[in-house]
């Protein structure tokens, strides 16, 4: 019984290490896609000129596209969790967090 309990939870990690682990390859493989797409920027050849002291309005693409950010932070919204309150603890409240004290012997 432990046996088949331990090789079924041994087969669910190895499920998801697997798992993980294509996740992983097609993200590499997209990354090393783009990189090979791409291009530096600048290029050395606008470094030169610029050294030079020729200034360039109009650069050479990249090749990276447009940017696209998926995610902005607005002001005052919410960002999806919640945050505890500060707030006075009312009259007459017994809670304490310090040591009670101790009875005086007698």
């Amino acid at each position: 019984m432990a046996k088949e309990l331990r090789k079924t939870k041994d087969d669910t990690a190895a499920k998801a290490l697997q798992t993980e682990r294509e996740e992983r390859a097609v993200a590499n493989e997209e990354a090393m896609a783009r990189m090979d797409s791409s291009q530096p920027t600048p290029t050395q050849e606008e470094n030169d000129l610029a050294r030079l002291g020729v200034h360039l309005d109009e650069k050479e693409p990249d090749g990276s596209g447009p940017t696209v950010i998926s995610k902005t932070v607005v002001a005052n919204v919410p960002l999806g969790y919640d945050t505890r309150s500060v707030t006075a603890k009312e009259p007459g409240s017994t809670q304490s967090y310090s040591r009670p004290r101790s009875e005086p012997k007698t």
